[in-house]
């Protein structure tokens, strides 16, 4: 028998809220980062699900910043934070001592 696509009856929402129900502020924003991260990616319907339901939850928990998650979705705007070297930091000219 061949395996096929069962019906699914998870329900994504009370599942996401477990997860992030014991985790701190900091760690919350950590993992909203890597959602965003993970959802631009191509990934099957079961796991788009999983994790919607994730980012959904926490951009409805109670206690959470909502600015600081608008950031992190927009991420920097200016093209000089996304194309910074450490190079370009340095102001003083190398110069050969003599």
């Amino acid at each position: 028998m061949k395996w096929k696509e069962t019906e699914d009856v998870r329900d994504y929402d009370s599942e996401a809220r477990n997860l992030i129900r014991p985790l701190s502020n900091s760690q919350c924003y950590d993992l909203y980062d890597i959602v965003l991260k993970k959802i631009k990616m191509s990934n099957s319907d079961r796991r788009d699900k999983e994790l919607s339901a994730v980012k959904k939850a926490i951009e409805n928990r109670n206690n959470i910043d909502k600015y600081r998650l608008k950031s992190i979705m927009a991420g920097y705007q200016s093209s000089m934070a996304q194309d910074a070297r450490p190079k370009d930091g340095q102001t003083d000219v190398n110069r050969k001592r003599v």
